[in-house]
């Protein structure tokens, strides 16, 4: 007996939709369990919450800091934050002219790592090149650390100091699924409709011939009233020109593309939706009339489902329609976020160079190890050292001590 997967089907084994996918109740929620835990470790250290400034007591473990509890960033305060550096991320991309995919990537890292992680513990502004760092290799792109650190001006240790970190709270899983891909492989459709080579007959999802499809395609009405895409058929023009319905399907493709690049990225869609649904979403919002059409060759009038896709997208287009470039924190609220949170941040995690260096050593200070983990070291090289024997025989002696 045969199986067919479907592309659903397979998304629903990647780790994307696993781990990383979630209802708006449950994502506010993880949201707000990771501030309250950070608020809570914040009282230990700056004073228990009563407003007062915390004092360096060894025996209750606060750290002496020049904070207060509510000086502390709200959770709304902290996502702000996180999504001002996401677009620092996609600036930083364009700027070196990395593909999309590494930009989209990054900030997909970024926007994973706080919800198990508060800015008072680590704050954007030191894991956001990183992350992008980080997307960088993941995707593909080949730039030397050095190079890295030195067209962005930041010392490699302080862009290396957080990797693990970012890695452990992404759960190791790397990989990112995208709506570019999809929303290119709409235009390559829309634009083979146009030029009258749908699919044939026995393949094709309407039963309509390559023609019909064109002909069908050629009737829409112009873009509707509230859609992005700034297409109007040229004066004189004839209706079924297949130039023309190709113009109309690139300039709705550039549309959405621009929408993908920057409210796809810094929404909450990438947690909400699946790369279809976004990139349907942003072709609904850029020319709702030709998203319409295309998704009738897909699924059927009469389909049980249609009604429920149709809700699906229609949401992520709302989602995405309703982002603004003025949304986006400014410099000045930014500073005045950062000094707050300079104020009350934990302060075992200041110098993050140094405590990615001491975990490393296993905890040591000073470069000194524990007693504990330097004698399993030494039993570790020991046990090594005689399974290799065992296998090989001992070690040549050297010439100066043969017998």
């Amino acid at each position: 007996m045969t199986t067919y997967l479907t592309e659903d089907d397979i998304y629903r084994t990647s780790t994307q939709y696993r781990l990383w996918s979630f209802t708006p109740e449950s994502l506010a929620a993880l949201r707000e369990q990771t501030h309250a835990a950070a608020i809570e470790r914040a009282k230990k250290y700056l004073g228990h919450g009563n407003g007062t400034t915390g004092h360096s007591d060894g025996a209750n473990g606060n750290c002496e800091g020049d904070g207060t509890v509510a000086d502390c960033l709200t959770a709304e305060e902290e996502l702000r934050l996180v999504q001002r550096y996401a677009d620092q991320i996609r600036t930083t991309s364009d700027f070196f002219k990395w593909p999309v995919n590494v930009k989209a990537t990054a900030v997909q890292y970024l926007h994973r790592f706080y919800l198990s992680n508060s800015t008072l513990t680590y704050p954007p502004r030191e894991t956001y090149k990183c992350a992008l760092f980080l997307a960088s290799k993941t995707e593909g792109v080949h730039m030397t650390l050095s190079e890295y650190a030195r067209r962005i001006s930041t010392d490699a240790q302080l862009i290396l100091a957080p990797e693990y970190k970012i890695i452990q709270a992404l759960r190791f899983t790397l990989d990112v699924r995208q709506p570019f891909r999809g929303l290119k492989g709409a235009l390559m459709e829309l634009l083979n409709i146009a030029a009258g080579r749908g699919a044939v007959p026995q393949h094709s999802r309407t039963g309509k011939t390559g023609a019909e499809l064109q002909t069908l395609m050629a009737e829409l009405p112009g873009v509707a009233d509230g859609d992005r895409s700034t297409w109007a058929a040229p004066a004189g023009a004839a209706a079924a020109d297949p130039r023309v319905l190709a113009d109309r399907a690139h300039v709705a493709y550039g549309v959405a593309r621009q929408i993908l690049d920057a409210p796809a990225l810094l929404t909450d869609v990438y947690f909400l939706f699946t790369p279809p649904q976004i990139y349907f979403g942003a072709l609904m919002l850029a020319d709702s009339v030709l998203a319409g059409f295309y998704l009738s060759t897909k699924l059927a009038l009469e389909s049980p489902v249609r009604g429920k896709v149709l809700a699906t997208i229609g949401a992520c287009r709302d989602m995405l329609g309703a982002w603004s470039p003025q949304g986006v924190m400014s410099k000045e609220e930014r500073a005045g976020l950062e000094a707050r949170l300079e104020r009350c941040r934990d302060p075992t995690t200041r110098d993050l160079v140094g405590a990615m260096a001491a975990e490393k050593r296993g905890g040591g200070d000073e470069g000194a190890l524990d007693d504990g983990v330097a004698k399993r070291r030494k039993l570790e090289r020991e046990k090594s050292m005689k399974e290799g024997e065992d296998l090989f025989g001992p070690s040549l002696p050297t010439v100066g001590n043969a017998a």
